[in-house]
C-alpha cells in the first residue's frame, strides 16, 4: 500500500463568492457548495497559508465564527496570513505551531456589489 507523499505544498480548491451574495448578515464566503470535490464546510484540510482576496467592488467585513466582527477586507484588498509563522500560546514557551482547521468557515457580511471575493489555502 502507498502512502501519500506530504513532502510537497497542497492547494486546496479555491474558493469564489460572488459578492452580489452579500447581506447584512453574516454567511460562509467558504461553504462546500463552492467546492467540486470537496463535501464538507469550510476548508478542505488543515491550512498553513491563508490567500483572500476581495475582487469585488465593496469592502467585506469578515468573522471567524460568524458572530464576532474580526476584519474588514476593502473593495481590491488581498490578504495573506502565514500561519505556519505564528505559533500556539502553549505556556511560557510558545511552542506549537498553528493552522487553520478543516472545516473553518470564513464568514462575510457586507452590501452586495459586483465581483468575486476568493479564498485559497495551502498546507
Amino acid at each position: 500500500m502507498a502512502l501519500i507523499n506530504l513532502d510537497y505544498f497542497q492547494c486546496q480548491e479555491m474558493a469564489i463568492f460572488n459578492t452580489a451574495g452579500l447581506t447584512g448578515s453574516y454567511q460562509g464566503l467558504n461553504l462546500a457548495a463552492s467546492y467540486a470535490i470537496y463535501t464538507g464546510n469550510g476548508f478542505q484540510f488543515p491550512v498553513k497559508l491563508l490567500i483572500m482576496y476581495n475582487g469585488g467592488t465593496t469592502a467585506v467585513q469578515l468573522s471567524y465564527d460568524g458572530v464576532t466582527n474580526n476584519d474588514i477586507m476593502p473593495a481590491g484588498s488581498t490578504r495573506i496570513m502565514d500561519l505556519q509563522s505564528d505559533h500556539a500560546d502553549n505556556g511560557s514557551s510558545g511552542a506549537g505551531t498553528l493552522v487553520g482547521r478543516q472545516g473553518q468557515i470564513i464568514y462575510g457580511l457586507g452590501t452586495a456589489g459586483t465581483g468575486n471575493f476568493y479564498i485559497v489555502g495551502y498546507r
